[in-house]
């Protein structure tokens, strides 16, 4: 045997063959651990940081606040507390509705803390500064409650998503239903923000897109106690629709301060809220309330998959969710699945995957997620119901009519967002 090694194999060489024959094994031991590594190997810093930046104590607490801080921690709970083996951490921040505090938190967060995704960001001054701090930074950051469409229009970045409310889709709701129902002439109550601004321009568009006209415009600033000026001065204009383009306790206190108004009260005038959740119908009382028009992304029974998701949301918070709060659960459980998809906590990674993978949970309905950072799904024009027909708690409202998503949202081409390729 060592004679025929030794014709086959000579002596000399045996030492540079044992050394490539080392060097193969160890390349395919490599090789093989490599792509047997986990997913999470590229994960930062060990573990998937998520921020919840909210509004806890402000005007818009009810709408999001403790809601959003629960939707987040079921959806944290539902991925398991990990993604690919690595942990989820959930830190929950309040901004007070002051944008100033919602950029040093996001900031904190970004730079010092390695969040890798931050949630919620409700109302629109603080979205559109937080989300010009992250353009450089590349987190993904997702705006749930939040109207300005400039979000994926003008101010859009690469891993900016807008998830759940959207002016344009509210206001398309809203304005090109109850015009085309017969609303032929309008007047506006505005909040002097850049909310209002953006949100009375574009329902101004979709009126006169489907035959209707604006007669006036009366403002208020943020916050405002007393709104009957302003609600007479359009009841007065002989307006067939009053729309309230505010929101969180502004709206509210327009609500029930207009129910003094004859015209509404009785039905001759339709009252329409762009901005509202189902707590503020809730605390506003479904007898102030009864007939308002509004636009809803998500209602909790609106079919069983929705109402077992919401009977669990009810179990922990004591009330049904709205749609911004569901949104938060909703991003979350999204982002957790591109993360686990892709391997990955990198932002434009995500945002990536995100788009490939198809979106579906007991919240949003034909759903997908846009170049422009848009996520588009089904929207729905609801209308308060009389106190009478409400039968159980809770179920408030009825829908009228389902916009889907490809009517509701503003065409792509016509966005504005320099990502996008024309």
């Amino acid at each position: 045997m060592d004679n025929m090694r030794g014709r086959n194999f000579p002596l000399r060489r045996r030492p540079r063959l044992l050394r490539r024959m080392r060097l193969f094994a160890s390349a395919a031991y490599v090789a093989i651990a490599c792509s047997a590594a986990p997913a999470s190997a590229t994960i930062s810093d060990g573990e998937v940081r998520v921020g919840l930046l909210v509004d806890m104590s402000s005007i818009y607490a009810n709408i999001s606040g403790h809601g959003s801080a629960t939707a987040a921690r079921m959806a944290v709970e539902d991925a398991g507390g990990e993604v690919t083996g690595r942990p989820i951490r959930l830190v929950v921040a309040d901004h007070g509705n002051d944008v100033v505090r919602a950029v040093e938190t996001a900031r904190r967060w970004l730079d010092e803390e390695g969040v890798d995704v931050i949630a919620d960001v409700v109302a629109s001054p603080a979205a559109l500064a937080v989300q010009e701090l992250n353009r450089t930074r590349g987190a993904v950051v997702f705006y749930n409650g939040v109207m300005t469409s400039q979000l994926t229009g003008s101010a859009c970045a690469p891993t900016g998503i807008h998830w759940m409310y959207d002016g344009y889709a509210f206001t398309t709701a809203i304005g090109r239903e109850l015009t085309q129902g017969g609303a032929r002439s309008w007047y506006f109550v505005t909040v002097d923000n850049s909310f209002g601004q953006n949100v009375q321009a574009d329902l101004t568009k979709v009126i006169a897109a489907n035959g209707g006209h604006v007669i006036g415009a009366a403002r208020h600033t943020l916050g405002q106690e007393q709104l009957f000026a302003q609600l007479r001065q359009a009841a007065q204009s002989g307006a067939d629709a009053i729309a309230l383009v505010n929101a969180g306790d502004d709206m509210v206190r327009a609500v029930r301060q207009s129910y003094d108004l004859l015209s509404v009260s009785k039905g001759q005038t339709v009252l329409a809220a762009v901005a509202t959740t189902l707590n503020d119908v809730h605390l506003m009382k479904p007898q102030l309330a009864q007939g308002l028009k509004l636009a809803h992304a998500f209602y909790w029974n609106r079919d069983p998959e929705a109402r077992a998701w919401s009977e669990r949301f009810r179990a922990r918070t004591g009330a049904m969710p709205n749609d911004m709060q569901a949104g938060v659960y909703s991003a979350l459980t999204h982002y957790f699945k591109a993360v686990a998809a892709s391997g990955s906590d990198k932002g434009t990674t995500v945002v990536a995957k995100m788009r490939e993978l198809p979106i579906r949970d007991p919240i949003v309905r034909n759903a997908r997620l846009r170049e422009d950072g848009r996520m588009v799904h089904d929207t729905y024009l609801m209308e308060v119901k009389k106190p009478a027909e409400i039968t159980i708690p809770w179920d408030y409202l009825r829908i009228l009519r389902t916009i889907p998503a490809e009517q509701a949202f503003k065409p792509l081409a016509e966005g504005g967002c320099p990502l996008v390729k024309r």
